[in-house]
């Protein structure tokens, strides 16, 4: 059985970037003791140059920061495509700022001082969501590299067997034979890794929800 530091190593790890030391090694202390990967940054720049962004986890933030702000931080792993959940840290309750951080995406909001069980708690549930997130993103690019393997014909009775039509109905909206649908329909639902008409439904959807869709 792996120790607990082999363990912590393959855990999702808690950045905190703070220019104030004494909080970041704090923080780190605790989570250590509950037995929670954390590192900490003094700077966004030191973070920024150090961290791969799709790394599991999430971010303890600092809203003031010397240089570069927290909010400035947000905007930029934003560019890069992180998804990281980011909870921001501030010592004043300014709202602007606040309505700002949540309006582009931040995870949580803690005001200092803040207890250790409210932070145990905010960056448990954000692991939690970057998690799922990562296992829900995963099964979309699978289902998306199906249906990008679809000939334009595939893709169209991908789409009408999605909306409940039988072989006759896609013939007739396709202009094309009972027996080329069947060959189509065969091929898609192969290339679709698809087991069965229900299964097949939900992965139309699913990409449909996720504002992905199917190439024609």
């Amino acid at each position: 059985m792996p120790n607990s530091s082999q363990s912590l190593e393959r855990a999702p790890t808690i950045y905190i970037v703070d220019d104030e030391e004494h909080l970041g090694s704090s923080l780190v202390n605790l989570f250590e003791s509950m037995q929670r990967k954390a590192v900490t940054f003094k700077s966004a720049a030191d973070f920024l140059a150090n961290v791969d962004a799709r790394d599991r986890g999430c971010i303890l933030l600092d809203v003031q920061m010397p240089g570069m702000t927290g909010l400035e931080m947000q905007e930029r792993l934003a560019e890069i495509g992180s998804q990281l959940p980011i909870i921001f840290m501030t010592g004043n309750g300014n709202v602007s700022v606040s309505v700002t951080a949540m309006k582009a995406g931040a995870f949580d909001f803690l005001l200092k001082p803040f207890s250790s069980n409210a932070v145990i708690q905010a960056t448990d549930k954000a692991i939690e969501y970057d998690e799922k997130n990562r296992v829900k993103g995963a099964f979309r690019q699978k289902i998306q590299d199906c249906s990008d393997k679809l000939t334009p014909r595939e893709t169209e009775v991908l789409k009408y067997v999605s909306q409940g039509l039988m072989n006759k109905q896609i013939a007739h909206e396709m202009s094309i034979s009972e027996i080329m649908v069947k060959l189509h329909r065969g091929r898609m639902m192969r290339k679709m890794q698809a087991t069965s008409i229900v299964d097949i439904v939900r992965k139309y959807d699913f990409l449909s929800a996720s504002g992905v869709g199917v190439t024609t």
